[in-house]
Parts: structure tokens; C-alpha cells; sequence
């Protein structure tokens, strides 16, 4: 899967002041790949010149999802993105630790051709980025806060969605959070997405989940991932690892990237199991 537009999109993110470090940059590259200067000579001679040493975007940006705010009382709004055609399915995505709940914005089409889609906030604040929120680790009170939403949007709307068939979307903290509501809550929670788990799954949380799909960015650490996905498989369950090429932790690659990223996961976690294969016939003992 490649990222089309890329250059393009961190393009659009460039100051006019960064200009002469993308000159050098060039420059560097065209004759003959010199190793550049010191990170603290640069910021130097930025400082000498009278200009600040700016921090490139590690990210692509995404258009922010156009959500849909329901009022849940004493709780945080939830952030509804409805199905192109709503029904039954929901999935309900839970951000990592004082992540963006916008970062949905990198696939929102694969997720309205599945379903309709809810997006909470984590329980804590996180102090020192406002607007942001973790998430404690009370599995239970979690679940109830997702039943809650569900119950809600179904008021709200006249809808059906079923709370006892939920996709769960945890991506890193959302993640460890959507493990532990497995372990406890499975035959509510029966198709999981873990995006950027921060530690070996653990085969024994996910004895009554159906299927379990995992995904890395290329740019980061995969191999508890893949180990966890690995031992998942061999416990015999529906599992399967996904990579996205060319980005790093807490990134989907842009809207188009993720949106192909998505769609491909999104139809392996929704696909009817295969049907088991018959026993093998019994020897006859002679």
C-alpha cells in the first residue's frame, strides 16, 4: 500500500521562514549526500540569524471528522459519525493516551461503509495538554460508559445499533484498554482492532473473541505486535497482523492511505469466520 500525496500534504505545512533550511537541505542532498552540520550548530546559526529552529510535522494532517455531538449529561459529549447506510453495526473507537479523537479523520469513509461509529474520550485530563484525556484502568466502568453511548445515539436517533455486537477500535493506550474490556466483556466485544498495542497481547484475555486484527506503523517498534499476533494465531484464533508502510507510531498516512488501511482491516475483522472442517473419520480398529 503506498502513500500517494504525501509530499504534498507536509508540503502545505511549510513556513516561508523554513525556506533556507529546505535550500540546504537540497543542496546537501545534491552534492553528494554530505553528513549535515550538528543539530546544535544549526540551531545556532537559526539563532544567529534571527530565526527560530521549527520542528517539521511528524504526522500528515487530516481533515477533522465532522461529528456529530450528542449531549450524554455528566459525561463527556459523544462523538457520533453515522453509517452511510445505518443499521445494526457500530463500531466504537477509543484514542491512546492524551491522543487526537480527530485522528479518525484519516478513514472516516471506510468507517461509515462499515457502520456507524462512536468516539469517546478518555476518563482523566491530561494536565499539561489541555483538551486531551487518557483513560483509567476501570474496564468496567469503561463498558458501561460505552453501553451508555450506544443507548443514546439510539434514543437520539430511533436507531437499532447493537450493543451486544460491538467492533472495538483501540489505538495504543485505547488499545491496552480495548484488551482488558475482551478479557471481561468478550461476547459483547466479539471483533477487535488493536492499533499500536504498547505490549505482547496476552492470548488468555481473548478466549471468547472471534477475530482480533493488529496493526504497526513501519516506522516504529512492531515486534511485540507481531508476537502477540503471532501467538494469537497459534492459539488457533482469527487473528492477523497489518502494516502501514511509511509511517510512525500514532500516524494512519493521510486520508488516503488510511482510509485503504482501514477498508482492508475493517473487512478482515467483519468477514464471516470460516466454517470449521469436518473431523477426520475415526480409525476402525481391526
Amino acid at each position: 500500500m503506498a502513500f500517494f500525496g504525501a509530499g504534498f500534504r507536509r508540503a502545505a505545512w511549510l513556513a516561508p521562514t523554513w525556506a533556507l533550511a529546505l535550500i540546504a537541505l537540497v543542496h546537501a542532498t545534491h552534492s553528494g549526500g554530505a553528513e549535515p552540520p550538528p543539530a546544535s550548530t544549526r540551531a545556532a546559526e537559526g539563532l544567529a540569524a534571527g530565526l527560530a529552529t521549527p520542528a517539521l510535522p511528524t504526522h500528515i494532517p487530516v481533515t477533522p471528522p465532522n461529528y456529530e455531538l450528542l449531549d450524554a449529561d455528566s459525561d463527556r459529549p459523544i462523538r457520533v459519525l453515522p453509517a452511510a447506510n445505518p443499521g445494526r453495526r457500530v463500531l466504537v473507537y477509543l484514542h491512546g493516551y492524551c491522543g487526537d479523537v480527530n485522528a479518525v479523520g484519516a478513514f472516516v469513509p471506510a468507517a461509515a461503509a462499515h457502520g456507524t461509529l462512536l468516539a469517546l474520550l478518555g476518563d482523566q485530563p491530561c494536565k499539561d495538554k489541555p483538551g486531551r484525556f487518557k483513560w483509567s484502568s476501570d474496564a468496567h466502568a469503561l463498558d458501561q460508559r460505552i453501553q451508555r453511548a450506544i443507548r443514546l445515539v439510539n434514543r437520539a436517533h430511533g436507531w437499532d445499533l447493537d450493543r451486544s455486537d460491538v467492533t472495538l477500535f483501540g489505538y495504543s493506550q485505547g488499545a491496552v484498554r480495548a484488551e482488558a474490556l475482551a478479557r471481561y466483556y468478550a461476547k459483547r466485544y466479539p471483533r477487535l482492532i488493536l492499533g499500536g498495542p504498547p505490549r505482547r497481547l496476552k492470548v488468555e484475555h481473548f478466549k471468547h473473541v472471534r477475530t482480533i486484527a493488529v496493526f504497526g506503523g513501519e516506522l516504529e517498534d512492531t515486534s511485540a505486535m507481531v508476537g502477540g499476533a503471532d501467538d494469537l494465531i497459534a492459539a488457533g484464533f482469527r487473528a492477523r497482523f497489518f502494516l502501514l508502510p511509511g509511517v510512525d507510531h500514532g500516524d494512519f498516512g493521510g486520508e488516503l492511505a488510511g482510509n485503504l488501511a482501514l477498508s482492508e482491516i475493517l473487512e478482515f475483522v467483519s468477514a464471516p469466520a470460516p466454517a470449521e472442517e469436518p473431523p477426520a473419520p475415526a480409525k476402525i480398529a481391526r
